[in-house]
């Protein structure tokens, strides 16, 4: 027989995003602390919260963003690190902290990103790009390459992070230009915080630091196809803990992160921002990592960049 209450009571379970059962993880009294160690806005903050915000209100689970940024993103990583391992206090890691970093921070240089650290997942990719002013004297990276190799002194460039300042010097490097202080010619940058400059051609995108063109700018070519050499430095963000993670929470947060990428409207904005959307876990998430890590150490010890 039809019962009108169990039938209700049925209905609105479905209704209420699932958290894990009582006792697991996360349990649904007990926020996650999300620490992000560059400040609200950044690209990793804003990258941070379009993930965060679809597995909370995907699953119900309470995650707080907390901003805590300072020295290179060091303040936040040594929150996570010094945590306890039950997954409540997680972090988006990156290039900034885990390719880049531990090379231009001496701070960072008694953390190892595999284990002291269990990187959970990899959620985006992103192009480091060469820009350079939409009225200034170099409308391709042609004409600023070829000034920059017959007057190596004659061009000068800029940055704006620890990723850039080392785009910008392996790419003065293998275009022949010494990296001068006074007026800025180009600028290696993040491809989303230069993003909406770029679209109002406020600025001139002339290059990418990649082995690939971008699905976002593809008219702008490799520094490979400007006959450049294999200049291959990624920018990536993604999730990590604390070393010796707990295998239930590690497991539910590589889920969450395969549910959150499948969706086509967070791949839209991820987009919007500049992000390429690209999924990684287990395995070849590690090996990217650790591949990562020797190619940004190589370009910054080719470059003479001393940590500080």
């Amino acid at each position: 027989m039809h019962n009108p209450i169990r039938a209700a009571l049925a209905a609105a379970a479905l209704c209420v995003p699932a958290l894990a059962a009582a006792g697991g993880y996360p349990q649904a009294d007990k926020p996650i602390r999300f620490i992000v160690g560059f400040p609200a806005g950044s690209t990793i903050d804003n990258v941070s919260r379009v993930v965060v915000d679809d597995i909370r209100a995907r699953t119900g689970a309470q995650i707080v963003v907390e901003n805590k940024p300072g020295a290179l993103g060091v303040l936040g990583v040594d929150a996570v690190a010094r945590a306890a391992p039950d997954g409540y206090t997680m972090m988006p890691s990156s290039s900034a902290t885990s390719s880049s970093g531990p090379y231009l921070s001496k701070a960072f240089q008694r953390y190892d990103a595999i284990k002291d650290f269990t990187q959970v997942g990899r959620v985006v990719r992103f192009d480091v790009v060469i820009v350079t002013r939409a009225s200034g004297s170099y409308g391709d990276a042609r004409q600023l390459v070829a000034a920059a190799r017959q007057k190596p002194q004659s061009v000068t460039s800029g940055y704006g992070s620890g990723t850039g300042q080392v785009v910008a010097a392996a790419f003065s490097r293998a275009a022949g230009a010494e990296v001068l202080g006074g007026r800025i010619d180009f600028v290696a940058a993040d491809l989303g915080a230069v993003l909406p400059q770029i679209r109002a051609q406020n600025l001139n995108a002339v290059a990418l630091v990649s082995s690939k063109r971008s699905t976002i700018l593809p008219a702008v070519p490799t520094a490979g196809e400007l006959g450049m050499g294999s200049l291959d430095l990624t920018g990536w963000i993604g999730v990590a803990g604390p070393a010796g993670l707990a295998p239930e929470a590690a497991k539910w947060w590589a889920d969450q992160l395969s549910a959150t990428m499948r969706d086509a409207a967070v791949q839209e904005r991820l987009r919007a921002m500049g992000m390429e959307p690209d999924l990684a876990v287990g395995e070849p998430l590690q090996q990217f990592v650790r591949s990562q890590y020797e190619a940004w150490g190589e370009q910054i010890r080719q470059a003479g960049i001393q940590p500080e």
